[in-house]
Formats: structure tokens, C-alpha cells, sequence
């Protein structure tokens, strides 16, 4: 397939989190990257698929340069590979890859909660006690599945790293959503919801009575749940 077909599909692409078509992207390279990225999480953009600089331009209607600072925080975000002298592709999802993106958003994550709970409010605190109680009803209901609870999980410790009051970390920990959901669809094996609910509960009790410890050590557990099973091959 040539680089500008493989890129068609690009503009009715879904944003990462709306349900409106991705508008026509003409300069700015976070825009780009949004629309790359969801083109990747949906599949759109398959696994292994060149991802040629030209065909990108033309196709977005963007300058070259906007889609080259686009590809290097896609290969930083773990989405794409970049290839010496060839175009970059689309990641191929590995236990290798997932088992070290796990490590990355498990050390944000754990330095976004502990920081989380040193500087959050009681308002905070208990809006991150009713997203908790949203979350684990998601596993009570047939249609949504293990994935999509796995996301509303992430999107809890999410919150915590937005309440450190650190914009680089919290950015930083937003970054990791699409990679880690793509790793644990692709490569996770399914959980007990029983099992998942009690982590959430405990993890609600650590949060609400502000014990970083505790809350840490729940965080580490999650991603080491995570990974259990994938062999690092």
C-alpha cells in the first residue's frame, strides 16, 4: 500500500476523547499528534505501518517540519519507531515494549500520587472518592468490558498526578494513556472484576485517609497486576 493510502483514512479519524471527526489539521504539531495517536489507539493506523513524512504533509496539509516535531513526541509517547534513513512506523505491540512502558507510567504514577496526596484538597479528595465509586461500578455492567474499566482505572491515578500541582508530571502522566491502554489490550490477559474492585476500594481508603505509603504501595501492585503473565521476550 503507498504512504499517502495508508494515511487516507486520516481524516475521519475520532479524537481522543470526543466523538466529532478530527478536523483538518494545518499547523499546529500537538494537533497532529492528537490525530496520530488516535488514528493508532482505534487502528486506523495498523501496527508496523510507515508513517512517510510527505505523504503526512500532504494528506494534513501541515509544514514538514510540523510533522517531524509530531513523529518525535509520538516516538516519545512509544507509539511509533522511528528507522534510520526509512520512514517511522506505527509500534508493534510486545511484551518487550509493554513491560517497559508499565515501568515508565508505574514510576509517574507513583511519584504522581504520593505528590497527589501531599498537596490535594478535602474537594479533591472527594471527587477522587466519587470517580472511584464510578469506576468500579463500570465492572458491574455487562457492556463494558475489562478494557474500558483498565482506562477508567488509569484515569484515577490520572487525577491524582493532576493534583500535585505539577504541570510538567502531570503532562508528562497524561502522555502514557494511549500507549499503556494499546499495551494492556493487546497483551494483557483478563482480571477478575472482584479482584479489580478490591483494589479500587483499597486504594480509596489509602487515598482518603492520606497515607502515601499505603497508596503507593497499591499503585506499584496495580501495575505489577498489569504485567503479570506478559513475558519480557
Amino acid at each position: 500500500m503507498a504512504d499517502d493510502e495508508s494515511i487516507e483514512s486520516l481524516l475521519s479519524t475520532r479524537l481522543l476523547r470526543g466523538l466529532s471527526p478530527a478536523p483538518r489539521v494545518r499547523s499546529r504539531p500537538d494537533a497532529v499528534v492528537e490525530t496520530l495517536a488516535s488514528a493508532i489507539e482505534s487502528g486506523d493506523l495498523a501496527a508496523g505501518q510507515p508513517l512517510s513524512v510527505s505523504a503526512l504533509t500532504q494528506r494534513l496539509s501541515v509544514s514538514a517540519a510540523t510533522v517531524r516535531s509530531a513523529l518525535g513526541v509520538l516516538e516519545g509517547m512509544h507509539l511509533i519507531e522511528h528507522r534510520l534513513n526509512r520512514a517511522s512506523v506505527v509500534i508493534s505491540p510486545m511484551p518487550s515494549w509493554f513491560v517497559a512502558v508499565v515501568a515508565e507510567c508505574s514510576g509517574l504514577s507513583v511519584v504522581g500520587a504520593d505528590r497527589g496526596i501531599a498537596r490535594a484538597t478535602d474537594g479533591q479528595i472527594a471527587a477522587f472518592v466519587a470517580g472511584a465509586a464510578r469506576v468500579t461500578a463500570l465492572w458491574d455492567r455487562e457492556e463494558h468490558d475489562q478494557i474500558f474499566g483498565a482506562e477508567a482505572l488509569w484515569n484515577l491515578l490520572d487525577l491524582l498526578a493532576d493534583f500535585s500541582g505539577n504541570r510538567y508530571l502531570s503532562r508528562l502522566h497524561a502522555s502514557k494513556r494511549v500507549a499503556l491502554m494499546l499495551g494492556i489490550r493487546s497483551l494483557s490477559r483478563p482480571r477478575n472484576p472482584v479482584m479489580l474492585r478490591s483494589a479500587v476500594d483499597a486504594l480509596v481508603q489509602a487515598v482518603s485517609a492520606r497515607d502515601r505509603a499505603e497508596t503507593v504501595d497499591i499503585v506499584r501492585d496495580l501495575y505489577t497486576f498489569v504485567v503479570d503473565g506478559v513475558e519480557d521476550a
